[in-house]
C-alpha cells in the first residue's frame, strides 16, 4: 500500500495536485504496489482538524484522476469521517482506511452500503491530540486485541463483510516509542484475531525518535520494522518507499518452498562477466 499524501501539512513527501497524484499513482503500481493510501487529513497533532467539506474536496478528486488514468491500484481513503467515505467511495474508492477505530458511529455503515473494505486500527485518545500521560497500558497487547474485537464486531453487526475487514495495531498511535517496540516485539499475537493484518510504520516518529534522525534518512530502520512485520504475520504493508518494500517483500516470499522452487533464475549475477543488464525478473 503506497502512500499519496494530498494534505498541504503531511509530515513527508506531500502530492502536489492532480497531475503529480496520477503519476505517484502511476509510480507505486510500477514499483510493485496494489494498493494507493489517499490521505486528505495530516493527523499530526501540530495540524489542524479541517472540515468534511475541505477533506472531499481534496480526496474526491484524487479518486477520480486515478479511476481516470486507468491505473491498477486498489484505491483506499485514509479517513475518519462517514460523509468523506461515503463520497470518495461512491467516486471509485474500494476501501476506507479509519486510523480512529470507528469512532463516527456512521462509517462502518457507509463502508457496508458500497460493500467495501475497511481497516480499524486501534487509537487510544484522540487524532491530532497528544497526550502522552494517558498513553499508559496495563498489558498493551491484551488491550489493543480487545479493542480491535469489540470495533470489528461493531463493523460485522453494521454489514461489512468479514473477508473484507483488516485491522492495525496502530504503532504511534495513543503509544510511546517503548510502547511500539513492544508491540514489535509481540507483533504475531494480533493473528489469534483471524483478519488480515496492516502494517504501518514507514518513516514514522517513533523511529526518528530512536535513531535521532527527521523522517527522510529513516528508509533503513522502516525498512526493518517492515521485516518484523512480515515475519510476524502482516500481509499488508503501508509505505512511503514501495519499491524497496516490495523488494524485501519478495525476499521473504522467495525462502518459501513452493516460491523457490520456481524462481525464473539468472545464470549469474548481472554487473558480474557474462551477466546481462537486462531489466530484473519478477520473484
Amino acid at each position: 500500500m503506497g502512500i499519496v499524501n494530498v494534505t498541504p501539512d503531511s509530515f513527508y513527501d506531500r502530492a502536489a495536485g492532480l497531475d503529480d497524484i496520477v503519476e505517484r499513482a502511476r509510480a507505486i503500481a510500477a514499483a510493485g504496489g496494489a494498493l494507493v493510501d489517499v490521505g486528505g487529513q495530516s493527523y499530526a497533532s501540530w495540524n489542524r482538524r479541517i472540515t468534511a467539506d475541505e477533506e472531499r474536496e481534496r480526496v474526491v478528486p484524487a479518486v477520480e484522476a486515478i479511476r481516470a488514468a486507468g491505473i491498477d491500484l486498489t484505491i483506499s481513503i485514509d479517513t475518519f469521517k462517514a460523509s468523506v467515505a461515503d463520497a470518495a467511495l461512491g467516486a471509485g474508492a474500494d476501501v476506507i482506511n479509519d486510523c480512529s477505530g470507528l469512532s463516527d458511529p456512521d462509517l462502518a455503515g457507509v463502508v457496508a452500503k458500497h460493500d467495501a473494505a475497511l481497516v480499524v486500527m486501534h487509537l487510544k485518545g484522540e487524532l491530532n491530540v497528544r497526550d502522552p500521560a494517558g498513553y499508559t497500558y496495563v498489558d498493551v497487547m491484551r488491550e489493543i486485541i480487545a479493542f480491535l474485537r469489540e470495533r470489528t464486531d461493531r463493523a460485522l453487526a453494521a454489514g461489512v463483510r468479514r473477508d473484507a475487514i483488516v485491522i492495525d495495531p496502530g504503532l504511534e498511535f495513543g503509544k510511546e516509542p517503548r510502547t511500539d517496540l513492544e508491540i514489535l516485539d509481540r507483533f504475531g499475537e494480533l493473528r489469534e484475531l483471524g483478519y488480515p493484518i496492516l502494517f504501518a510504520s514507514s518513516r514514522k516518529s517513533f523511529i526518528g525518535r530512536i535513531f535521532r534522525r527527521p523522517a527522510k534518512e529513516l528508509l533503513v530502520p522502516s525498512l526493518a520494522t517492515a521485516a518484523i512485520g512480515i515475519a510476524a504475520g502482516a500481509r499488508l504493508l503501508r509505505v512511503h518507499d514501495v519499491e524497496e518494500t516490495v523488494q524485501l517483500a519478495r525476499m521473504y516470499a522467495a525462502i518459501t518452498p513452493g516460491r523457490r522452487a520456481t524462481l525464473d533464475l539468472a545464470d549469474v549475477m548481472p554487473g558480474t562477466p557474462g551477466g546481462n543488464s537486462g531489466a530484473p525478473a519478477a520473484v
